[in-house]
């Protein structure tokens, strides 16, 4: 791993708290599909190491302000990023793991909901997202933490939270996410396997 700072080293296995939190990794054809007929890629690897991935969906149906709603939008948060888990690990495969991801960078969580004001609580809405990477990787919100502090700081992200969408399909939300991974390791992927997947 880079030379990172010591919040941001892990001395955990990613996997072991992906097996703990019961994420099925699956098979890469489910995870991955062929590009062919595809409109876009799922993920795209940059030579300076940055990785995006494309929105996933979570959910059916918008979210209102109603306590319920919220919490039923935040499982939809943690679906989506348990998705976006399961296509990093197998977009990094046979390269790399999810251990290599030295640090995640920015979600941005888009949550279907009425525009104009009418929706105030898009932020608890991503929090199902964001904390799935806190949990994975390390971070404040993580189960792991105590009293807020986690072993690792890697899961940690910048955010933006936004309402007031019609979201494809109707999900309830739609984030992204950016994360960094050694810039050899990626332009090694970039040359033997192409930058998109």
């Amino acid at each position: 791993m880079a030379d990172l700072h010591d919040s941001w080293q892990r001395d955990f296995d990613v996997y072991d708290r992906v097996k703990t939190l019961g994420i099925n990794l699956g098979a890469r054809e489910d995870a991955v599909p062929a590009p062919s007929g595809r409109r876009i890629c799922m993920v795209t690897f940059t030579p300076s190491g940055l990785v995006f991935t494309s929105g996933t969906g979570g959910g059916v149906g918008a979210v209102t302000n109603d306590d319920a709603d919220v919490e039923s939008g935040y499982e939809a948060g943690r679906e989506a990023g348990i998705a976006h888990v399961v296509t990093l690990h197998w977009a990094l495969h046979p390269f790399g793991t999810l251990n290599d991801v030295w640090y995640c960078v920015k979600c941005i969580g888009m949550v279907n909901s009425a525009g104009g004001g009418a929706f105030s609580r898009s932020p608890q809405v991503v929090d199902g997202y964001t904390t799935v990477f806190h949990d994975v990787f390390g971070g404040p919100m993580s189960r792991f933490a105590e009293d807020g502090i986690d072993a690792s700081l890697s899961g940690w992200h910048a955010r933006s939270a936004v309402a007031g969408f019609d979201l494809p399909g109707h999900c309830k939300i739609e984030p992204e996410m950016i994360v960094q991974i050694d810039p050899q390791l990626a332009l090694r992927i970039i040359r033997e396997r192409g930058p998109h997947i």
